[in-house]
């Protein structure tokens, strides 16, 4: 639950597409489909004051319609948001990202503590993956 939040909250301080990720109970990682360089150590004082920030973490529910017409809360590629029963769960971590997503949550970010980005790779001409690690 804390590195999945964690990721939500690193997908709210790169704006780009997802392409790929992984998580796990220590560590976890996201590609992005971004051309530019990611400074580690600049994304790492982002992302934890973030997470200090202690942002509520809330759910809410739209129809499938209703997802069909806010792509743009799709922020993956690859991983489409869980669909078929008519409706789907947003995870709402106030103020700071709003995505379809059926995995788990921790209530409030600051549950998820200090984290440190562990190594940024270039994984060809657009992607870029983030690799994250707990801090603790």
């Amino acid at each position: 639950m804390r590195m999945h939040s964690c990721l939500h909250m690193l997908c709210a301080l790169i704006p780009a597409p997802v392409t790929g990720g992984s998580i796990q109970t220590d560590r976890g990682r996201l590609d992005f489909d971004l051309t530019d360089p990611v400074n580690k150590e600049t994304l790492t004082t982002a992302l934890n004051a973030l997470i200090q920030a202690d942002h509520t973490m809330t759910t809410q529910w739209i129809t499938d319609e209703e997802l069909d017409a806010q792509p743009e809360l799709v922020r993956t590629m690859s991983a489409k948001p869980p669909r078929g029963s008519g409706r789907v769960r947003l995870v709402n971590f106030e103020g700071i990202d709003l995505q379809p997503c059926g995995g788990t949550h921790v209530k409030s970010t600051a549950e998820i503590g200090r984290v440190r980005i562990a190594k940024v790779e270039k994984k060809g001409r657009q992607n870029r993956r983030v690799n994250v690690v707990f801090d603790d």
